[in-house]
């Protein structure tokens, strides 16, 4: 308001003589100023999500304060700079100033400050650079201190950072109590205490209770974070700490001291939690709980640590990925790095091509990987999900405890917890790990590199786990095609992490194998390594996981993944092989080679390729773009020019003819049928004229084996036909807005799909037909996908053939993930 001294000044005026003549004026002048000074509020317009993002932003969130502690602040007449500058005061007036205020809204408040105070701390010279100081003299600047300066110094960043654990822990007890306080005795003196009470947890949460679930999770998220690096690397943040590990055994007998090594577990359940470290930060003490799983965190013990990183999903920001699988709930989502995974680069493979040698990227060195199992890569990305529970049985306790408890937990295993006698479901974030190997990994640099660099030894195929394995999970193989990688599953993985039920029942194998290599030479190695890993995991095949396994697979993968579940002999069908002037062997030398080679099929090692064997723990298998019966694409002039510099690895051909040594002529041994067989690569063995495709183009499934195909066509004319012939198999295309004449005559043009009379609007895209058998077999190479006809990828006897819209490489299609959920969701019934 105007002060008082503002109408002595009026009356005290000299006003000219034609004013004082007009009173009116004079009046209406005086007013307005007054209006003006007076108007203190404005009211403007604003959009809704700025209305949203103000109030439920905080300091955890926004880098400011929620609009509750701004207006307690405001109202106990404190800056908020200066409430941190002098923050223990500025409590204290706080405090004195909160009138019959409800203590629950005060502990959101206080959970703030404690937060706010802390990661001022954090990023304080005092706390992150305490050997700087300012230059009294250029000349000095950069003067040693001596050890006075430096002990003070010391005494400096200790300090600091105590109170920066301290507030982190206040922040934590505070948003605990507000979280968790329907469970907790109040025993404040005067609170008021009803019935009602006990109900509000089932309450809607307001925004407060966001907020401060924000705080809790962030402040839990920094202490786990920076009390794991003062574990392992010292860091400067927790630097100091006293630790003491445990033996998580101390009423059990010595046996079982590995039990965090990965060598036994305790007695229990997986979903125990293990006491296996302590932590004293001044006067606190912190207890440090792992799972009780053998198979999962491997360890906490200093000595053999495990991990060498523990990083918080809120310092990740995944791209890539068409969506990320979260679960909400409380609690940190983590991932954990073990300290031996295995990571393959570009550098890594040209370096293998120079020397010779095949290395892994840990610190042994140059492994020998023609045993599977050494080839065999469980998850190096571990899921964890972490809360921090402070001690005690009441608000007071709580707030005034210095014991506080850090849980991590097995998300796949612990869907929720319980908190004092209540239960909560447990976040997580189920894409982290997942999008945290593919981002250290060069999967698809690797991949084109496999095939075009030539390299003295055989990169062999390599499998790799998503997660632990876990027993009680069916398993998923993942087989690429040709010049590609386990990358090409990226979106079909996530989809599937994303989907609950799939997610609780299914467990990922992927396979990196060199596409270079012959066919069958992958086959063969393929399905040495996927029985080593059956029998690495399950030795005595009783898991459920040693049944009713699926196979998926594209293009080349879908011919290995075929002759996986057959059982025929090929070595019956060489007699039949023409040779490559397409003459049967009927001169002199074919006739002596033929013999030779007859003869060495007694040779265990060469026959092992030959015959095939169904891979008993599979049952489902799904076929994409599948050349069955070759291609001509791949005797055109630029696939021909590309496949003179796909070199097959020199120790392989040298093992190949060296086993066939007494063959005198190695020129006529590239060109007879059967030595096309091993001395072409995999892009060469794709042609329908291959020697392959003669061989493998008719084997038998198993009887027991269900199988699908998916059938990419890049005419979208001829899919349009299909769906008008079969719309209860069609679906249409929503990915792209349908012109306007097709969806102002039938809003529901979607569902009417569905009905025998219907007929498929003209202009709408159809993006898949599930066909029946009569319409298949009518069907001719007029339909494909570009580079495979249809004629080459459709089985007879598939229990069910979808035609996609598109083109070859559709293992990324929506539709084709859609129809690979509802078969494995299907399965899952079997």
């Amino acid at each position: 308001m105007i002060p008082v001294r503002f109408f002595a000044a009026i009356k005290d005026y000299n006003y000219p003589t034609t004013l004082l003549r007009s009173p009116i004026i004079l009046l209406f002048t005086v007013s307005l100023v007054l209006l003006t000074a007076c108007s203190t509020v404005s009211v403007n317009k604003q959009t809704s999500a700025k209305i949203i993002t103000a109030q439920r932003g905080n300091i955890a969130t926004s880098n400011k304060f929620s609009t509750s502690t701004s207006s307690a602040l405001l109202s106990a007449g404190l800056d908020q700079q200066a409430c941190l500058q002098k923050f223990d005061l500025c409590l204290d007036q706080l405090g004195d100033s909160m009138l019959n205020e409800n203590y629950r809204s005060t502990l959101a408040i206080f959970a703030e400050l404690y937060y706010a105070k802390a990661r001022q701390l954090a990023t304080s010279t005092a706390c992150t650079d305490a050997t700087t100081r300012p230059p009294l003299d250029p000349y000095y600047a950069n003067a040693p201190l001596n050890a006075e300066q430096m002990q003070a110094q010391k005494l400096g960043e200790d300090s600091c950072i105590l109170s920066y654990q301290t507030n982190l822990f206040n922040a934590i007890k505070s948003s605990y109590s507000y979280l968790f306080y329907d469970s907790l005795e109040h025993d404040f003196v005067g609170a008021d205490i009803d019935s009602n009470q006990r109900l509000q947890q089932h309450r809607i949460p307001n925004d407060t209770d966001i907020q401060t679930q924000d705080i809790y999770n962030a402040a839990s998220s920094e202490v786990i974070t920076q009390l794991y690096k003062s574990t392992n690397t010292a860091s400067n943040i927790s630097a100091g700490n006293k630790i003491k590990y445990l033996s998580a055994i101390d009423s059990v007998d010595e046996s079982h001291k590995a039990a965090i090594a990965n060598r036994s577990v305790l007695p229990g359940k997986p979903t125990d939690q293990i006491n296996v470290m302590q932590i004293a930060v001044d006067n606190y003490n912190l207890n440090v709980y792992l799972p009780n799983e053998s198979n999962y965190l491997k360890n906490a013990d200093k000595d053999t640590s495990a991990l060498v990183d523990l990083m918080s999903t809120y310092e990740l920001r995944l791209t890539g990925l068409n969506s990320i699988s979260k679960r909400p709930g409380l609690g940190v989502s983590f991932v954990a790095s073990l300290d031996d995974r295995y990571t393959t680069t570009v550098r890594q493979l040209l370096a293998s091509s120079l020397s010779g040698k095949l290395f892994k990227s840990i610190p042994d060195g140059p492994v020998d990987d023609t045993e599977p199992t050494t080839r065999i890569y469980p998850t190096g990305h571990l899921l964890l999900t972490g809360l921090i529970h402070p001690v005690g049985n009441s608000i007071l306790d709580v707030l005034s405890s210095e014991n506080l408890n850090v849980h991590l937990y097995n998300p796949y295993r612990s869907e929720s917890v319980q908190i004092l006698g209540d239960d909560y479901p447990l976040a997580a974030n189920f894409s982290a790990g997942y999008g945290l190997w593919l981002s250290e990994n060069q999967l698809d640099s690797v991949g084109y590199l496999n095939l075009l660099t030539r390299q003295q030894q055989a990169s062999l195929p390599k499998l790799f786990m998503l997660e632990p394995y876990d027993p009680d999970k069916r398993v998923l193989i993942m087989i690429h095609g040709l010049a590609s990688s386990p990358a090409t599953w990226v979106n079909l993985t996530n989809d599937i992490f994303n989907d609950k039920k799939l997610r609780e029942n299914y467990q990922v194998w992927q396979i990196f194998y060199p596409t270079n290599l012959p066919i069958l030479e992958n086959r063969y190695q393929i399905q040495q390594l996927l029985e080593a890993t059956y029998k690495q995991t399950d030795p005595s095949g009783h898991n459920r996981a040693s049944s009713n396994s699926v196979i998926v697979s594209h293009s080349m993968g879908a011919l290995i993944a075929r002759m996986m579940v057959s059982d025929d002999n090929l070595a019956d069908g060489l007699q039949t092989l023409k040779s490559a002037d397409d003459k049967l062997l009927l001169n002199s030398d074919e006739i002596m080679i033929n013999t030779k080679l007859q003869q060495a099929l007694g040779d265990p090692e060469l026959s092992s390729r030959l015959k095939l064997k169904t891979l008993p723990q599979v049952d489902t298998t799904v076929f994409l773009s599948a050349p069955f019966r070759g291609t001509d694409y791949a005797d055109r002039w630029f696939t021909r020019a590309l496949r003179r510099i796909v070199y097959l690895p020199v120790g392989l051909v040298k093992t190949v003819t060296d086993n066939l040594a007494t063959i005198a002529f190695k020129g006529d041994l590239a060109q007879n049928p059967f030595g096309a067989l091993y001395l072409q690569n995999g892009a060469s063995q794709l042609s329908n004229k291959s020697s392959f495709i003669e061989l493998t183009s008719d084997i038998a499934i198993n009887k027991r084996i269900t199988y699908h195909s998916i059938i990419a066509n890049n005419d979208a004319d001829i899919t349009q036909g299909l769906a008008q012939m079969q719309p209860n198999g069609a679906k249409i295309d929503l990915s792209k807005p349908l012109p306007d004449k097709d969806t102002a005559k039938d809003d529901n043009s979607a569902q009417s799909v569905s009905t025998e009379n219907t007929v498929i609007p003209s202009a709408a895209l159809v993006s898949a037909v599930t066909v029946n058998e009569e319409i298949s077999q009518a069907l001719t190479e007029r339909l494909s996908d570009g580079i495979v006809p249809y004629t080459s990828a459709h089985l007879d006897g598939a229990a069910s053939e979808t035609i996609i819209n598109g083109g070859h490489s559709i293992q990324s299609n929506p539709q084709t993930i859609l129809i690979l959920r509802r078969i494995l969701h299907q399965q899952l019934q079997n």
